[in-house]
């Protein structure tokens, strides 16, 4: 009985084994990205393209808007944030700016956002992060060590949080227009 029971499991973990392999293979690990539909009812898609490019190119204080691309159905662009140690004469100085990926996709009715490739770069060059997903920066742990890693990733998350609620603020209110009629 025993083994019948043994040959039996061996024989079903046999046979699940592929499937078992496949969902672990098909996990996403993009990393950071913050993805939102918002719905827009009986707004056309021309307006929401316009608000988008409106946003895209209005200046904000907080951040620089770089390398804007827009067309009929989507706005692309980088959001830069400047970042500095909150201390005096830091042992890490990790002064620099935070970059992240912005991209508006828009349809009748509704549109959706996407921000990530948020990546943090140092002015002095040595003590730049890369890729907040990451564990481990890419200047190594001698430069930034772990809690100063942490804290620029916090800030980098809270920094994307704010530009997501800017936007979904900027496509609530219209944009005016030029008539074509004369």
């Amino acid at each position: 009985m025993k083994t019948l029971l043994k040959l039996s499991f061996s024989l079903l973990l046999l046979i699940n084994s592929p499937i078992l392999l496949l969902a672990q293979s098909a996990t996403n690990n993009d990393g950071f990205t913050i993805t939102e539909i918002v719905i827009k009812d009986s707004v056309p898609a021309k307006e929401l393209i316009n608000r988008a490019t409106a946003w895209a190119q209005k200046k904000h204080p907080k951040y620089e808007k770089e390398n804007a691309v827009g067309g009929t159905t989507k706005v692309e662009l980088d959001a830069k944030f400047k970042i500095k140690p909150k201390e005096l004469n830091p042992p890490h100085d990790y002064t620099g700016v935070i970059s992240m990926h912005v991209k508006i996709e828009v349809k009748d009715g509704k549109y959706k956002y996407t921000i990530n490739k948020v990546r943090h770069t140092a002015d002095n060059g040595k003590n730049s992060g890369g890729d907040i997903t990451k564990d481990i920066p890419e200047c190594g742990t001698m430069f930034l060590p772990d809690m100063t890693w942490k804290k620029i990733k916090g800030e980098a998350i809270r920094q994307a949080n704010g530009l997501a609620e800017d936007l979904k603020d900027a496509m609530s209110t219209p944009v005016k227009t030029t008539s074509e009629d004369w």
